[in-house]
């Protein structure tokens, strides 16, 4: 966990599973998850819970959708 979003998100780690054993796919995977979860505390830090909370659901989303697509 970046020591920037400390006041934000109490966990020092943060897994999420990408559902997949491919290291190319989990690369690919992880990029895009892990812009969305920064964006998420971002907004936090600026006071904005809701503008986070939508950023974290579409983290989910978006590795829901790339392990759609793997299969």
């Amino acid at each position: 966990m970046p020591k920037r979003f400390a006041s934000v998100e109490p966990r020092q780690f943060v897994w999420v599973s990408l559902h997949t054993d491919s290291p190319s796919v989990a690369k690919t995977k992880e990029a895009a998850t892990w812009e969305q979860m920064i964006a998420a505390w971002e907004a936090k830090l600026a006071g904005d819970s809701t503008d986070a909370e939508q950023r974290f659901a579409a983290a989910r989303e978006l590795a829901e959708v790339l392990i759609a697509t793997e299969n």
